[in-house]
């Protein structure tokens, strides 16, 4: 068990460091910069459409992508985090064009009267403002993600490993496919691992939600 909780760190690391940057910067660009054309409209109308899409699919986009094009190795916290971060980058995408557009026009209005350039006015200004919003919507994203089970069973990793992974790079597991794996065998013995397994992936879930739940509380501004 603890080398799947090892292994679903990685990945989750791996998925926050990818989505997380990458997801404010395009949010922020369609929301802040980017002008109205028919190409912006058809990027948002495809962002809004691969939040939607199912979970396999990004699977299927891994292996054939990183795995079979790329030669990255099988059952690697790495690749499942690239997969995951291809899940969450669309949520976290709408959720900080959302918490963008709650910032009042006032704000930007008073920073560029004060000569501040439109790109100060984002940074400085607007997205301090939007933080508690976006680490929200993050936070459950990657809840989101902690949960998945195809897209990593298709990358293969459920490698049967007797130690935690040392790296991004080592062969691992992750708590979801372990608990497949588990409730698949038909020992009795595996079901007492089982159960713990969906124990400790449930006490994630709700340590996460509940904190995005404080920080939403803690940090929001009221307008």
């Amino acid at each position: 068990l603890s080398g799947a909780i090892v292994g679903s760190f990685y990945a989750l690391l791996v998925c926050f460091l990818i989505s997380f940057p990458v997801g404010i910067a395009a949010a922020a660009y369609l929301e802040e910069f980017a002008p109205k054309t028919r190409w912006t409209d058809l990027i948002e109308v495809n962002i809004n459409n691969l939040a939607a899409v199912p979970s396999i699919v990004f699977g299927l986009l891994g292996l054939a992508v990183f795995i079979q094009i790329f030669g990255l190795p099988r059952s690697a916290p790495l690749v499942g985090g690239m997969v995951l971060s291809l899940m969450t980058l669309p949520t976290i995408i709408i959720v900080t064009r959302n918490a963008l557009k709650a910032v009042p026009p006032s704000i930007r209005e008073a920073a560029l009267g004060m000569g501040a350039s439109k790109h100060q006015v984002v940074m400085q200004h607007v997205l301090p403002l939007a933080l508690p919003g976006i680490m929200t919507g993050t936070i459950i994203g990657l809840a989101q993600a902690l949960g998945e089970t195809a897209p990593l069973l298709l990358i293969g990793m459920n490698a049967f490993t007797t130690s935690p992974p040392g790296g991004v790079l080592d062969a691992s597991t992750a708590l979801p496919t372990q608990i497949y794996i588990w409730a698949d065998s038909p020992e009795r013995g595996f079901v007492a691992r089982t159960s713990a397994g969906i124990l400790v992936l449930l006490g994630f879930l709700l340590l996460m939600n509940g904190l995005a739940v404080f920080l939403r509380q803690k940090l929001e501004r009221k307008w």
